[in-house]
């Protein structure tokens, strides 16, 4: 019995070490796959330029739809559309759609310039309360709001849009300013700055 004893409290000891081992392995690898949340992503866009960022997203106009795809070769949805723009210019934006309400620093729609992100709720089928679709202002004036993005609607892939048309409008929920270059130009139209 007094050699049970010590070998019983020495198994106990294997047993907990053991236990604490996993639990310590499981947490290093939760806390791994953990993203960290989206405003706290590094989005370095101090040097993209608005101009260059939206002459590169017209070169994908006619790009078809495609769920869940974010590349030129087998088309884009909304947010796989937005983050491959930000992407070729070396910003890490978040992939989802609804991970954008999260980046950037919100502003007025009136504020909107070229370059900044625009969120919508999404449709009946998809997302009906919460945001469900994603573009990039292209342009915000004469009281007319514009924007490039990928639709699933008629247009079936990377197309031009005004806040006039369908139910955009309503859809409506915010803009993000990710561009720092944004707060620098004037409210004016992108084309019209690079032209002066």
């Amino acid at each position: 019995m007094k050699r049970a004893l010590p070998l019983t409290v020495l198994l106990i000891f294997c047993v907990a070490l053991a236990g604490m081992a996993r639990t310590h392995k499981n947490n290093r690898h939760h806390s791994e796959k953990v993203q960290a949340p989206v405003k706290d992503l590094n989005i370095n866009t101090d040097t993209i330029s608005p101009y260059n960022l939206l002459y590169f997203a017209q070169s994908l106009i006619g790009t078809p739809y495609r769920e869940a795809s974010s590349g030129p070769s087998r088309g884009f949805d909304c947010s796989g559309f937005v983050s491959y723009v930000f992407k070729s210019f070396n910003a890490n934006v978040p992939r989802s759609s609804s991970d954008f309400a999260n980046a950037g620093r919100e502003i007025n729609i009136g504020d909107a310039k070229p370059g900044d992100i625009i969120l919508f709720k999404g449709t009946k089928s998809h997302h009906p309360h919460s945001i469900g679709h994603v573009g990039i202002v292209y342009s915000n004036d004469n009281n007319e709001l514009r924007f490039i993005h990928s639709t699933s609607g008629r247009e079936y892939g990377v197309t031009i849009s005004s806040m006039k048309e369908g139910s955009y409008q309503r859809r409506f929920v915010k803009v993000v300013r990710l561009l720092t270059q944004n707060d620098i130009f004037q409210n004016q139209s992108l084309f019209q700055a690079q032209a002066n």
